[in-house]
């Protein structure tokens, strides 16, 4: 029993070092929408997300990117961040 608690704590704390990963779901020049797990720390997957979103908002014919809302998908643990994509 003393293993299995040290395993699953173990287990436990390398779930919660999970990098924040930004990836790109959609743009459509106007707004991006930047997809990162639930598994990561949310300030530096937001954080992550706003760099991902200035570069490609950045991209186009706008120069910055503004964070509008985050959608929780707790079937797949992940965020979806909203961003509009201002000049």
């Amino acid at each position: 029993m003393k293993k299995a608690l040290i395993v699953f704590s173990l287990l436990g704390a390398t779930a919660c070092a999970i990098p924040a990963t930004p990836i790109v779901a959609d743009y459509n020049g106007d707004s991006v929408t930047i997809v990162t797990s639930q598994f990561s720390e949310r300030a530096s997957a937001l954080a992550a997300s706003t760099k991902e979103a200035e570069r490609i908002c950045q991209k186009g014919h706008k120069k910055r990117a503004e964070h509008v809302s985050v959608r929780a998908n707790s079937n797949t643990y992940e965020n979806s961040d909203l961003f509009l994509c201002l000049k």
